[in-house]
């Protein structure tokens, strides 16, 4: 990423799903780095027709993006792999920093679905 350009897309995506109906993300970065321009919903977890309700909530001040994906009323899940966010990021400074990831997931009926997240590396010149 360069200063004075951009904005850039940090896709958020998911692969070896099974069955996924509810997903909650945290992403954590360096606010002095970058700024958040919007969040914008995925396709994957609108498979099979369903509407998700997708709610986002930046906090500027800590570097933090809150992300929430549901599919109400669920009896099958979102499988394989798709794209559930995609974060529009503005640099801001010089610098290196990472965009760390936690979260966790349901499946209908409300059990937990294991996830791994990798960070991603920014740097901005």
């Amino acid at each position: 990423m360069r200063v004075g350009s951009g904005p850039y897309t940090v896709p958020i995506s998911v692969a070896g799903a099974s069955r996924l109906s509810t997903i909650t993300i945290s992403v954590t970065y360096n606010p002095a780095l970058v700024r958040v321009r919007s969040v914008q919903e995925g396709t994957f977890m609108r498979q099979g027709g369903i509407a998700p309700a997708f709610n986002s909530q930046v906090d500027e001040k800590s570097g933090r993006i809150d992300i929430v994906i549901t599919r109400p009323g669920d009896q099958t899940g979102a499988s394989t792999a798709g794209l559930l966010a995609a974060i529009l990021l503005e640099p801001l400074a010089a610098g290196t920093g990472s965009l760390a990831v936690t979260g966790s997931a349901t499946v209908p009926g409300g059990a937990s679905a294991p996830l791994q997240f990798l960070p991603a590396g920014i740097t901005v010149r």
